[in-house]
This record gives C-alpha cells, sequence and structure tokens, in this order.
C-alpha cells in the first residue's frame, strides 16, 4: 500500500503538465508547486489521506510548506 506521503507526491505531481521532482524538503510555496489556491484543495486532499478534518491550528502555511513537514505535522501526528 502507498504511503500517505506517496500519495500526496503523486497528487501534487497531478497538479501539473509535466513530471516535477518533489523532495521531502521542497518548498511547495515558493517553488510555485502550489498556487495560493491549490494550497486549499492540497489541505483537503491532506485531510481525505489523513481520514479526518484538521485541527485548524495545524493547517499554517509553516506546517504545510514541505512534504516533510506535512508529515511531521499531520501524517507522523496521527
Amino acid at each position: 500500500m502507498e504511503s500517505k506521503l506517496a500519495s500526496l507526491r503523486k497528487w501534487l505531481d497531478g497538479l501539473h503538465d509535466e513530471p516535477l521532482e518533489i523532495q521531502d524538503d521542497t518548498d511547495l510555496i515558493q517553488s510555485g508547486v502550489v498556487t495560493s489556491l491549490q494550497f486549499v484543495q492540497m489541505v483537503i486532499e491532506i485531510e481525505r489521506l489523513h481520514g479526518r478534518k484538521l485541527d485548524p491550528g495545524v493547517i499554517t502555511v509553516e506546517s504545510m510548506r514541505t512534504l516533510k513537514a506535512i508529515d511531521a505535522a499531520v501524517f507522523q501526528d496521527a
């Protein structure tokens, strides 16, 4: 079974016409992988993968900036 982080990486890659190299420490916002509108979609996808709604305090730019930060704030905290 694919990990939640791998599933999120695949979802992020699907946002673009050409394949991306998204490392665990790639800044998703500064690199343009995720636009401000896609940020909301990404949070919804993270909640879907996580299996429940995120607490509002978890949804910050810093906790959603990299896959590593998302993994630590959401998936590892499960």
